[in-house]
């Protein structure tokens, strides 16, 4: 097998390529994490739901950040749901491309 060892090459490997994978990476396990606990909490179900206008009072108006609705809420969590299915697909076709580049975080995914 050959290799590359183009100087512009590497370093655009070494400062890109595997920084995204390991920021792919991380999204993917911050994802997971979050769907896990919104399901583990049935609760939360109950207090958000589609198409609700209600803010969430948490801070934003004070510090800057925008306001978030219950619905943006919703829609985030469907965010979650569609990057874990779309890495974990096809026997983690996508997701092991991410664990093979990436640097911080590599190994196994439950």
């Amino acid at each position: 097998m050959a290799t590359i060892n183009n100087p512009q090459a590497v370093r655009f490997c070494n400062e890109q390529v595997r920084v995204l994978a390991d920021a792919l990476l991380s999204a993917f396990r911050t994802a997971q994490a979050v769907r896990e606990y919104y399901y583990a909490h049935p609760e939360l179900g109950n207090m958000f739901y589609s198409n609700q206008q209600d803010a969430v009072e948490d801070g934003s108006t004070s510090d800057g950040r925008s306001i978030i609705t219950g619905n943006d809420v919703l829609l985030i969590i469907t965010r979650a749901d569609e990057l874990v299915a779309d890495l974990t697909a096809n026997n983690n076709a996508k997701l092991n491309t991410l664990l093979r580049v990436a640097v911080n975080g590599a190994g196994r995914v439950r």
